[in-house]
């Protein structure tokens, strides 16, 4: 990858500044190189006084010249820093954002509310494949509502709450107390936002530390760990149920469950009213988390800077394409193995019955596969795996993403094993008998799939590194594979 830009992103919010380091390649692909979190708790205080203190503008100068120097040390060539809510609501922002740039030299813009909206926007709809939904961000002093569709901004609103100001209003009152009054004061918050009944039975997708707070503490409960926070998705349920749950227990005690980290177990309960009070007004019928928020849509925004609107036509094909020039994957040989799978799914419908959904599986699958000796040529198929669960692939669900990887191990239940079972006879078929896919003759008779070619396949088949294939294709499939002799 030939690098023509490193960017750093700084995100001075209102409880928490991050960094993010992206690299930006001269045909376009990118990857992310760096992160960095530090809990700042710019609002602190706030809603009492109005203004940020001392010790708060000191903890932001301090974090940020952390971030530069790690910057500097990774050679980042261009930075883009904001700041949201804290500074943005503070009597004292001139001052704030003075102090920073004299100790660190850095200029920081403030946006606006819907500005933030906006690259929360940016940051879901270029890596999630939804077209309507109700987004959402908890953040510490402000939350932002964006509702989408047909992929696009249809509106955005920010409204001067966010999880760390709602409990500090309530601070004299006990935690049960404090959390009904936190929903309340968000209700009357949505009850002004006349474009929130549009938003009535889609799905919600949450982005920022409160929704990935709620999908920690469910993965936990549920013991699904192993999964990918982004597009992780859950039943609402769970916000009523667990809002009632932890307003009874104590901060300390919200410290010591599975799932809740120590940082947000003060904040969490408000954090939870306020998505309840959303989730309450229009009935989703799912909520989706995205790991990916306002950073993320100010890169993409910088990626895409060509384009009339920075927003992806296909995140997936998009993400698959970045995915395959990052790990070194063989384009040509990705592409001959992807239509003879194709092929053979197709051919293979009205034996199996698999869904449209099966078939985009067996695309990713076999376009990213190889993806693994990137790392090492020995046991790759377990390499590939690792890369599509613990990297940047976009556009498939949490679950989907179990799915390629579980194609990639060949591990899983039927339909995952017939899946892996395609690809292996595509490669079998292309790569250890170097037939092109315009070249192969395939055709469904009966309980009997014909495969042909211009010589005798048959005699080729048993000498092949994966003989293997036919028994296995006959046990899952219920039908017999036979090879055309000429």
């Amino acid at each position: 990858m030939n690098v023509a830009e490193r960017l750093g992103i700084i995100d001075l919010g209102s409880n928490s500044c991050r960094l993010s380091i992206y690299d930006i390649g001269l045909d376009g692909t990118y990857r992310p190189v760096y992160e960095m979190k530090q809990n700042v708790r710019l609002a602190h205080n706030l809603a009492k006084s109005g203004k940020i203190p001392a010790d708060g503008i000191l903890r932001a100068v301090a974090c940020t010249k952390l971030f530069v120097r790690t910057g500097k040390l990774l050679g980042v060539s261009r930075w883009v820093a904001v700041a949201t809510a804290a500074v943005r609501q503070a009597s004292n922002r001139a001052e704030v954002l003075d102090t920073l740039l004299a100790e660190t030299t850095l200029p920081f813009r403030v946006i606006s509310g819907k500005e933030e909206g906006r690259y929360g926007y940016l940051g879901v709809i270029n890596t999630l494949d939804i077209s309507d939904a109700l987004l959402f961000d908890i953040g510490g002093a402000s939350s932002e509502l964006m509702l989408v569709r047909n992929r696009q901004l249809a509106n955005v609103v920010s409204i001067p709450y966010g999880a760390l100001n709602l409990r500090e209003m309530h601070h004299h009152l006990n935690e049960s107390a404090a959390a009904e009054e936190a929903f309340k004061t968000i209700q009357r918050a949505l009850a002004e936002i006349e474009w929130l009944k549009d938003a009535k039975g889609l799905p919600m997708v949450g982005l920022g530390g409160t929704a990935r707070a709620v999908a920690k503490l469910h993965m936990a409960q549920q013991q699904r760990e192993q999964e990918r926070l982004h597009g992780y998705v859950l039943d609402p349920a769970f916000i009523d149920d667990e809002f009632a749950h932890l307003q009874t227990m104590s901060v300390a005690k919200r410290r010591k469950v599975k799932g809740i980290s120590k940082s947000r177990a003060e904040i969490l309960v408000a954090g939870f009213a306020a998505v309840r009070a959303i989730a309450s007004n229009i009935a989703p019928p799912a909520l989706i988390v995205s790991r990916n928020g306002l950073r993320e849509g100010i890169f993409f925004e910088a990626l895409l800077h060509d384009a009339e609107q920075p927003v992806l036509s296909s995140v997936l094909e998009h993400s698959v394409c970045n995915f395959q020039r990052v790990f070194d994957v063989n384009m040509n040989v990705a592409e001959i193995v992807t239509t003879t799978s194709l092929d053979l799914f197709d051919c293979l419908q009205e034996v199996h019955h698999m869904s449209e959904r099966d078939r985009k599986l067996l695309w990713v699958t076999a376009q990213i596969e190889g993806c693994g000796c990137y790392i090492n040529t020995e046991k790759w198929t377990k390499h590939s795996a690792y890369l599509v669960m613990s990297s940047y692939l976009y556009g498939l669900t949490s679950q989907e993403i179990l799915d390629v990887a579980s194609l990639l191990s060949s591990q899983g239940d039927v339909r995952i094993r017939q899946l892996m079972t395609l690809l292996r006879l595509a490669k079998l078929l292309t790569l250890q008998l170097g037939l092109n896919p315009d070249e192969l003759y395939m055709r469904l008779e009966g309980q009997t799939l014909h495969v042909g070619y211009g010589w005798n396949l048959r005699e080729t088949v048993d000498v092949s590194a994966d003989s293997q294939v036919e028994e296995d294709f006959r046990e899952l499939f219920g039908c017999d594979l036979k090879f055309l002799e000429q």
